[in-house]
């Protein structure tokens, strides 16, 4: 039975050291950080350990008091986080004066009527003497820290024991994981502004994460579970992936190193691509490197309701997908609209439909008695000569991986190669999954080892 753990969330205005907090409680860099105004958007939920506690951390978005659509949005959040939280770290900047905002934070969070631990972070700083005096004004205890130091972390765990031990936790994770379902972690990547955020809202089945139209919304990796059928679905929402040419910021190579580590440890990852323009040549790229680093691949070309005729536009696109895909024959495309919620199960009925191939297992009886005739039937590409090829077993899953055994220590032909992968992906409806090939020359039992 899953664990019910307490929530804990870390509220203040922006640049207070919510985020750098947040990586030193985890001991690992999963918040993006920086000098940015406003670097975090999204909320991130992450289950922490520290000695003997257990608890849920939340890292949240800078409070402001600016009007503009997007930060009424973001302070929604942080409200509905505060609402579920058992306690909140308030964490101000303690080398400067307080600001409307602290205060306007403060008032939220006493209204709250949660249980409150005030943190004076940069307290190492010389000048915060100058201003520590100010925080008598919220009517609290609070407890200097410095954000970036381990240090601090055993002041923290004295606090927050303090405030868990006998305390009966009323509340449960916000993460919705059941127990004995199959795991399927998907990843959702693309260029900026293609819709991935809206998308990640449509499956996980609420608004998760904030939208907005400005290119670049989304900063940090966001990760949330929801349940479909008999499988628990990981979604991670990503930051926008440009060419490398094109990054230059130090925030941008950030969010771009963790979009790239979510590919590789994803099942399914979902590439989003604009139906309004062209396929570009970085979204070849990252559907490249996608199959390359083996995993499934579904390619949801978005704002379908936009394109007036659907059904010449399907066809071009299909057709360029045949030749670009060459090499991984009938990849996987929907063509839909993320805004409307009867694409839900569609998509996610597609992610169990190639979960299920990218997981299959052939037995070396089945295969071998299919391999021996896989020649017969061929004029174009026919090895009769001195390449034998012998034996054939599947050794791994997740891709499907197999090992083909030949009698020549020279190089087996690509076009040979190419065309057994497309073989076995026909012959065992593997459409649109990466394939790997391991070609191996069995020993001559006649040579005698010196």
């Amino acid at each position: 039975m899953n664990k019910i753990l307490s929530n804990v969330v870390i509220v203040g205005r922006p640049n207070v050291g919510k985020s750098t907090l947040f990586n030193t409680l985890l001991g690992k860099k999963e918040a993006i950080t920086g000098n940015e105004f406003g670097l975090t958007r999204d909320y991130q939920t992450i289950r922490c350990e520290i000695n003997d506690l257990e608890f849920n951390l939340i890292d949240t978005a800078g409070f402001n008091s600016r009007k503009d659509q997007l930060n009424m949005k973001l302070n929604g959040q942080i409200k509905s986080q505060v609402a579920l939280a058992d306690i909140v770290f308030f964490v101000v900047d303690s080398s400067t004066n307080l600001t409307s905002e602290d205060k306007e934070c403060w008032n939220v969070l006493r209204m709250s009527g949660k249980k409150i631990i005030l943190l004076a972070n940069k307290s190492e700083l010389k000048k915060a003497s100058d201003f520590l005096y100010q925080l008598n004004e919220f009517g609290c205890e609070y407890i200097e820290i410095t954000a970036l130091n381990k240090n601090s972390l055993n002041v923290l765990y004295l606090a927050l024991k303090s405030k868990l031990e006998n305390r009966k936790k009323k509340t449960t994770t916000n993460i919705k994981k059941a127990v004995n379902l199959k795991n399927i972690r998907i990843s959702i990547v693309g260029q900026p502004n293609v819709g991935k955020s809206t998308l990640y809202n449509l499956l996980y089945g609420s608004d998760r994460v904030v939208t907005a139209p400005i290119s670049g919304t989304t900063r940090d990796s966001i990760l949330s579970i929801t349940n479909y059928k008999e499988y628990n679905f990981e979604i991670i929402d990503t930051a926008g992936l440009r060419r490398k040419k094109k990054i230059n910021e130090t925030l941008e190579k950030a969010s771009a190193y963790f979009s790239r580590k979510e590919i590789r440890y994803a099942n399914c990852v979902i590439l989003v691509i604009d139906a309004k323009n062209n396929i570009s040549s970085q979204d070849i790229f990252l559907s490249n490197y996608i199959i390359k680093e083996g995993r499934s691949i579904l390619l949801i070309f978005n704002k379908w309701d936009l394109i007036k005729n659907k059904e010449k536009k399907e066809k071009e696109i299909l057709s360029k997908l045949n030749n670009i895909f060459f090499d991984v024959k009938g990849v996987n495309a929907l063509f839909l609209s993320s805004i409307e919620n009867k694409n839900r199960e569609k998509i996610l009925d597609k992610i169990i439909e190639l979960y299920i191939k990218w997981n299959k297992k052939i037995t070396t009886a089945d295969l071998n008695k299919w391999f021996v005739n896989i020649w017969k039937n061929s004029t174009s590409q026919n090895y009769t000569g001195s390449l034998k090829f012998k034996y054939i077993a599947q050794n791994k899953i997740r891709p499907p991986t197999f090992s083909i055994y030949h009698n020549k220590n020279s190089k087996v032909p690509k076009t040979a190669k190419r065309y057994i992968v497309n073989k076995i992906r026909d012959n065992y409806s593997l459409e649109g999954i990466p394939i790997r090939i391991n070609l191996l020359s069995s020993k001559n039992p006649y040579i005698k080892k010196s």
